[in-house]
C-alpha cells in the first residue's frame, strides 16, 4: 500500500461510460461514479462489492467539488477504525476494511458502495492493465 501513499492525484475521472473493461459493469456508472488517477498512471476506482459489480462512490465530508482535489497528495493509507465501520453499521467481511485516504489538505476520502453510505464499499486500483482490491491485512484492533 505504500505506493499510494506519497501519490499526487493528477486527474477527477468521472466513469458515466467510462469504465475500464476490467469491470465488465451491465450497468451504466452514474454520474457521480468517478475514479482518482494517480500519477503512476493507475486508477483507484471505489465498487460496491469485492466482485466489482457495480460502481460505488467515494465519501468526503465538504468535498463538493471532486475537481478540486486534483493535485492533492495522498499523504496516509490506512484502514477504517472499527469504531466508525460500528458507527456506521457496517459489518466487516471477512476483516475487510475500506481504506482511508488522507490528502494532503486534511481532506479523507473513503469508498461506499451507494450514494447514501448504507454499506462500505471496495477499493479497486487499475494499474497496468491489472486490477487488484486495495486490501490490508486482517484486523482486529482499531
Amino acid at each position: 500500500m505504500s505506493d499510494i501513499e506519497g501519490q499526487v492525484i493528477t486527474a477527477v475521472r468521472h466513469l458515466a461510460g467510462d469504465a475500464p473493461d476490467g469491470f465488465m459493469w451491465t450497468v451504466a456508472a452514474p454520474d457521480t461514479a468517478i475514479a482518482l488517477e494517480l500519477g503512476d498512471g493507475s486508477l483507484l476506482i471505489p465498487v460496491n462489492d469485492v466482485e466489482g459489480n457495480k460502481p460505488g462512490l467515494f465519501h468526503a465530508e465538504d468535498v463538493d467539488d471532486w475537481d478540486a482535489i486534483t493535485g492533492s497528495r495522498i499523504t496516509d493509507l490506512t484502514p477504517m477504525a472499527l469504531s466508525a465501520m460500528e458507527y456506521r453499521g457496517w459489518e466487516t467481511v471477512s476483516g475487510y476494511r475500506p481504506p482511508v485516504l488522507t490528502m494532503d489538505t486534511g481532506e479523507q476520502l473513503y469508498p461506499v458502495a451507494d450514494p447514501e453510505g448504507n454499506q462500505r464499499g471496495i477499493l479497486f486500483r487499475v494499474q497496468d492493465e491489472d486490477t487488484f482490491i486495495v486490501d490490508f491485512d486482517p484486523a482486529d484492533t482499531e
